[in-house]
């Protein structure tokens, strides 16, 4: 199949249960996937893109972080695109997925994962070798500490509400409301995880059956700091979650200050 585009022609080729043959045969895919076809594009001669379809076993935030601790292990990690902060808590209608590179260069690669009723999990990997060729380079522009706010996802069906985040000058928070009953305990058990997985180090915390709270190191040595809350004292089916970070001798009085609500 060809299509017209301002800088050459689009050809898109189907392959049946398998990728394409020029794709790096290191590339994994999600242990225990179910591959049922891809489609790679070439835009004026060139590789453009491939996707590929697949069903897999399992809750998707869970396939996913398994997905990414592999892809990290094969030397990728996070896209570092361009837009405003992206991390701090993200809810199901935000979308489950992971944006990464490998070592800076080559395609990004995207992959999504949607639960379906009584059926796999629909994930679908995409690699992209224009989005990397048309982003801008340098500096994204944010103070520090912009970007050291992982994404984090709740538990599978626990519901957010009222999503926002705020910072600059050496601090940066992300909060939101849990609406569920499941236990202060459970709650802040879920996340250290993915603040692991961002190279977070726990140096602390402890739970109750109202406030759940974990103290932590973030990597690099600026000398930021980390702390995940959870609170549970307004309502039967609500908990506050909450994340913090600040750098422990902030150099930048003056640094702007930024308020984000979802």
């Amino acid at each position: 199949m060809c299509h017209p585009h301002p800088e050459g022609r689009i050809s898109a080729e189907l392959f049946v249960r398998r990728l394409p043959d020029s794709m790096d045969p290191g590339l994994p895919l999600p242990a225990g996937a179910q591959l049922w076809g891809s489609q790679l594009q070439r835009l004026a001669g060139r590789t453009a893109s491939m996707e590929a379809v697949l069903d897999v076993d399992g809750e998707p935030s869970a396939l996913l972080d398994a997905y990414e601790d592999e892809l990290r292990r094969a030397g990728w990690s996070t896209f570092e695109g361009f837009g405003p902060p992206d991390g701090g808590f993200v809810g199901a209608e935000m979308g489950d997925g992971r944006v990464l590179q490998q070592g800076g260069a080559g395609p990004v690669l995207a992959v999504s994962a949607v639960a379906r009723q009584g059926a796999p999990t629909d994930v679908r990997i995409r690699l992209d070798w224009e989005m990397a060729r048309h982003m801008p380079t340098g500096p994204r522009g944010m103070p520090p500490g912009a970007d050291l706010l992982p994404p984090l996802r709740p538990p599978s069906g626990v519901a957010m509400r009222g999503m926002s985040g705020s910072g600059g000058s050496g601090r940066w928070t992300s909060e939101t409301t849990l609406q569920t009953d499941r236990p202060v305990v459970e709650l802040e058990a879920h996340f250290p995880a993915q603040l692991a997985r961002a190279g977070w180090t726990r140096s602390g915390g402890s739970a109750d059956d109202v406030v759940g709270w974990s103290a932590w190191q973030l990597p690099g040595d600026e000398g930021w700091r980390g702390a995940l809350f959870v609170l549970a004292a307004f309502g039967p089916m609500e908990a506050v979650v909450s994340v913090r970070i600040e750098r422990s001798e902030s150099d930048e009085p003056g640094a702007a200050y930024f308020a984000l609500g979802r």
